[in-house]
């Protein structure tokens, strides 16, 4: 995973174990007046990886990185502080439909942040 300069590790990143057709959720509180990225990334036979972003208050469904070809970081800003759920999946049986068993391997999460610019 690339660290950006200037921002900092978030302390909610962290290491999955996971399986193919396994979800992971993870709710975190994002504060406010800051710049984001997320990036997710796992073994090269899991790949793509699948995750949505939800508001967890709402239960509504803010991001699904499908519509932008399974993207592995995403960017954005927060004005105001919120808690967030990722459901995210790894998919690789999916396109290796050759494949009989599951395979696992390691998911990382990383969320980096900086202070939005004065």
């Amino acid at each position: 995973m690339d660290l950006h300069k200037g921002y900092n590790t978030f302390s909610q990143s962290k290491g999955y174990q996971i399986s193919t057709r396994d979800t992971i959720e993870v709710s975190v509180v994002f504060y406010g007046q800051k710049d984001y990225i997320f990036t997710f990334c796992t073994e090269k036979n899991l790949y793509p990886v699948h995750f949505m972003i939800y508001d967890t208050e709402t239960g509504i469904l803010i991001y699904d990185n499908k519509d932008d070809r399974y993207i592995e970081s995403l960017g954005v800003g927060l004005d105001v502080t919120k808690n967030l759920t990722f459901k995210i999946t790894t998919l690789a049986s999916i396109h290796e439909l050759s494949a009989k068993t599951d395979q696992s391997g390691c998911l990382g999460v990383l969320f980096q942040y900086k202070n939005y610019e004065n």
